[in-house]
């Protein structure tokens, strides 16, 4: 199974500082395990852009058939470490979680959230609306069973 994302603008909630950010992902899940790469770039109104790259690797959870936001699709939530960091708050080696959402058919409200451990924490962030693409797929189809 392959997975996918990006997005390109602000995260959603409270995040005073950031202008916008840049995010996107790939990689695959088989036997219940993740692979891939993540990277992310915050640009804040004032200051140097922060970057992170996240290795994906480990157990991850698949969710297909489930419900988010009044539409049916597949959840897929992805352990996630710090590899490098230009950050000096948000060290290498920090785990956290991508959590995905790929709604299905026509109408499309993606989401994804980072959520990391204390050290990360200003790299929390939700995202949603039509900046944002996820994909979800075995063999090119969606995912609507484990």
């Amino acid at each position: 199974m392959q997975w996918a994302f990006t997005e390109t603008g602000a995260p959603g909630g409270s995040h005073p500082g950031i202008s916008s950010s840049y995010t996107h992902g790939r990689g695959s899940w088989t036997g219940g395990r993740a692979t891939g790469t993540v990277c992310s770039e915050d640009s804040p109104t004032k200051g140097p852009q922060r970057k992170l790259v996240l290795a994906v690797a480990g157990k991850a959870r698949l969710s297909p058939g489930i419900t988010q936001s009044g539409l049916p699709g597949v959840g897929l939530v992805l352990p996630v470490r710090v590899s490098a960091s230009d950050d000096s708050a948000c060290a290498a080696g920090t785990h956290g979680t991508v959590t995905l959402f790929a709604s299905y058919h026509a109408i499309h409200r993606d989401s994804l959230r980072l959520r990391f451990a204390a050290a990360c924490a200003d790299h929390d962030h939700r995202y949603g609306g039509s900046q944002l693409h996820v994909l979800i797929a075995r063999n090119g189809a969606q995912v609507n069973s484990a």
